[in-house]
């Protein structure tokens, strides 16, 4: 007897294709399902559902229904493409059409269908995928043997784990899905943000000491009632003395209930200051924010590597850098970068070179500064005075002039962006 699939009847090699198509299908549709579900949901569901629970144990070794999964599809491709080669009169066009018919029901139908209905097509499949990973658990650790021992033959790691998907890649998908109006901008710019959330020190989103409101507790209440009371802080930090004396934060809530009980000139400030919480300023803002969350304060004080310091940051601070910023009834509406046109814009000292590049889409790199008023101190070499206002400082292919300057610090800046000439019209004015 022999084992020549020629010899196997057309109408039943054919079934053997159509039925290797579906397989893989179906293999395709139940791993897509599984990558795409959503996991904490079925987290949720697996404490009252024994098959979400089953689910579970699956989606907490991704590894392993993968490799299943990818060796039943090798395996259904294999068999489909050898009885495609053994049609009789086989030709190259057998092959496109098995091709064709493969990635059309494999990759374009059963991909979008198990994206859309991820979590009926997990569950209804959980039986079937845990079958198939018990069972193919040998030759998935057979093959994986054998993929380390080449491995190791190139010096190359063995132990990585599959951990989900990359930075890059999630923004490989989130510019795809802005393509496509699928993602908005506003969403894209929040998932960026939070990549870079790790990234992030607080002296680089705080409110710099000079430009925070303090109070001294040894003034007299005269001195800062009304701006207390028109500023309308919630949280305000005390010195005494000098300014890198803090010693301790005053909340107004406080504040109002002991004055509505003994008076306004009265109230003792002393006793009802809050401790402040330091932190050096060169902590990672998610580190801050859950050291925040824990200790249950809502204001940071920063200090420098000279104990000194340097400036505050707020809760508030923190989460704007995911969700943009958040007005309150309070808050006046700031023009921090206002455009004139393509080529010019009027731009506060105070911001920063990053929120400037991004919003104007130029580059501007300092090592030495974070704002724009402290990277033209760079180029000056020298602080500038209250009388250099119109100065022009030019840099490449840029035009800085300072409009106002207040206590040695750059307040409002022109840029104006020099557009290069071209060649052809380089040649015409000579």
């Amino acid at each position: 007897m022999t084992s020549d699939p020629s010899n196997i009847p057309l109408q039943l090699q054919i079934i053997f294709i159509i039925v290797s198509i579906v397989l893989n299908g179906i293999t395709v549709l139940s791993n897509t399902a599984m990558n795409t579900v959503s996991r904490n949901k079925i987290r949720q569901m697996a404490d009252e559902d024994e098959t979400a629970a089953k689910l579970q144990v699956l989606l907490d070794k991704p590894t392993h229904y993968r490799f299943t999964n990818r060796f039943l599809s090798y395996l259904f491709i294999t068999v489909g493409l050898f009885f495609t080669i053994s049609l009789p009169n086989s030709d190259i066009l057998y092959i496109v059409l098995f091709v064709a018919a493969l990635i059309t029901f494999s990759e374009f139908f059963t991909r979008k269908l198990a994206q859309q209905h991820s979590e009926s097509i997990a569950l209804a499949f959980t039986s079937t995928q845990k079958f198939f990973v018990i069972i193919l658990t040998p030759f998935v650790a057979l093959l994986t043997l054998l993929a380390n021992i080449f491995l190791k033959l190139f010096r190359q790691k063995t132990d990585i784990e599959y951990n989900g998907y990359s930075e890059e890649q999630v923004m490989s998908i989130l510019e795809a899905g802005q393509q496509s109006g699928e993602i908005k901008e506003e969403g894209k710019k929040m998932i960026n943000s939070i990549f870079q959330f790790d990234d992030e020190l607080a002296y680089e989103i705080m409110t710099p000491r000079t430009d925070v409101f303090l109070i001294d507790i040894n003034d007299p209440a005269e001195e800062y009632l009304d701006q207390l009371m028109e500023l309308r802080y919630s949280r305000i930090p005390v010195c005494e003395d000098e300014t890198d004396n803090i010693i301790g934060i005053l909340h107004i809530k406080d504040y109002l209930i002991k004055a509505r009980e003994s008076g306004f000139d009265k109230v003792d400030i002393r006793a009802i200051l809050r401790k402040p919480y330091f932190v050096p300023e060169t902590k990672n803002i998610d580190a801050l924010f859950f050291e925040l969350q824990i200790e249950k304060q809502h204001i940071a004080v920063l200090i420098d590597e000279y104990g000194g310091f340097s400036g505050i940051v707020t809760m508030e601070d923190i989460i704007e850098e995911i969700v943009g910023d958040i007005d309150d009834e309070y808050d006046e509406e700031e023009h921090i970068i206002d455009k004139v046109d393509d080529n010019n814009y009027y731009v506060d000292g105070n911001v920063s070179l990053n929120d400037l590049n991004e919003e104007v889409n130029i580059n501007l790199e300092s090592e030495n500064s974070e704002t724009i008023g402290g990277f033209l101190i760079d180029i000056l070499g020298e602080i500038p005075e209250e009388g250099d206002e119109n100065r022009e400082v030019t840099f490449e292919n840029y035009i800085f002039t300072i409009l106002s300057v207040k206590e040695r610090r750059i307040e409002k800046v022109k840029i104006t962006i020099v557009q290069e000439s071209s060649e052809e019209e380089k040649e015409e004015n000579e």
